[in-house]
């Protein structure tokens, strides 16, 4: 039995249709797999940089700083003021990448969600929320309104274990 040309141009048609349709889902699924790739390593990465931003504190003269800071900020020494802004800066830069990254859809929503209750944590001890107010500036408008969200929704609290004499 022999094609007449109309049909077999039919029949590639459809063939074609076929694998083009095909060669979508394909890349589909690569695109995807490629999306979660990249969501992670975005993911590793912030979580690493948050890491590191909070190392410093493994220092027990830094503790000490961060314990009184934490209860109140505003009565610091200068000298203790500025180093407890150099541990504090790049954790609250670290956050608000973590916090534009979820905006965007580039990292893990588990784990930031995660992430987003440690931040709510560390916002509602006093001298972190007076730590806020002096340096509120140096960080993005949309960032500024979410952690005056953060510190609206939650309720102020003492800093949990930690005694002044514990530094002394």
């Amino acid at each position: 039995m022999k094609l007449s040309l109309d049909t077999a141009a039919k029949i590639a048609e459809v063939v074609g249709g076929f694998a083009v349709i095909v060669g979508l889902l394909f890349v589909g699924m690569e695109i995807r797999g490629n999306t979660i790739a990249q969501q992670f390593t975005a993911t590793q990465v912030l979580v690493s940089e948050y890491n590191d931003a909070i190392s410093s504190i493994n220092d027990k003269d830094f503790i000490c700083i961060y314990i009184r800071a934490t209860q109140d900020f505003k009565s610091l020494p200068q000298a203790d003021k500025i180093r407890f802004s150099i541990l504090m800066q790049p954790v609250f830069r670290t956050f608000e990448q973590l916090h534009y990254s979820s905006l965007h859809g580039t990292i893990d929503q588990n784990v930031y969600s995660g992430l987003q209750r440690q931040f709510a944590a560390i916002m509602a001890v006093p001298g972190t929320r007076q730590y806020w107010e002096a340096r509120r500036d140096w960080f993005g408008d949309t960032f500024q309104e979410y952690v005056d969200e953060v510190i609206a929704g939650s309720q102020g609290v003492e800093p949990a274990g930690f005694k002044n004499e514990d530094c002394e």
